[in-house]
């Protein structure tokens, strides 16, 4: 299976995009999974140390109010979407996810455009602006919470699934808790 994941900025967005790759790695080990970021935030480092491949693109968040700077950010944006639909034709993926944030808009509407299967994850009980947009253009959102549900208007299909995390579980026998809980001088 091949697999793009979009997810930059901050951990919310990037964490979460890790998590799912690596269940996608520990069912399919022969997967291949990129990353679609920028070249601003945490992605750079979070997804180089878990070792996945980075391609950036230029995004951003926009606001509702009509400036100069909010001009220069959808121009570039408008150009991410062009660097995310040569990345998408390069990779040939047979999924590309967003985890929200700016970065989906880009990277989401690429692989639509491109009759590519697309997926969103949503971690906030809020949707955040990216997935509300995106709605009618993703195949699935998965939602962490439930009440999110009917805050997103005109998806296709909604499935509540939690969140992913990347952290591995793991069980401690009475004797192993005992060690801990007297190390960080707790009484059990």
């Amino acid at each position: 299976m091949k697999v793009i994941i979009a997810a930059a900025g901050t951990a919310g967005h990037i964490n979460p995009g890790l998590a799912i790759a690596n269940k996608i790695k520990q069912e399919e080990a022969n997967s291949k999974i990129i990353f679609i970021g920028t070249t601003r935030g945490l992605e750079n480092d979070l997804v180089a140390r878990a070792g996945y491949e980075l391609k950036t693109i230029e995004a951003y968040g926009l606001s509702k109010r009509i400036t100069i700077e909010n001009m220069k950010k959808m121009y570039k944006t408008l150009k991410g979407y062009q660097e995310a639909k040569k990345i998408i034709r390069e990779f040939k993926p047979d999924i590309v996810i967003g985890t929200g944030g700016y970065i989906c808009g880009a990277t989401i509407s690429a692989a639509h455009s491109l009759k590519i299967p697309t997926m969103l994850h949503e971690s906030n009980s809020f949707p955040g602006k990216a997935v509300k947009l995106l709605a009618k253009k993703t195949d699935t959102i998965l939602v962490s919470f439930e009440d999110a549900i009917p805050r997103i208007k005109n998806a296709k299909n909604i499935v509540y699934t939690g969140t992913p995390v990347k952290i591995k579980r793991r069980e401690y026998n009475s004797k192993e808790k005992a060690e801990i809980l007297k190390q960080i001088r707790f009484k059990s």
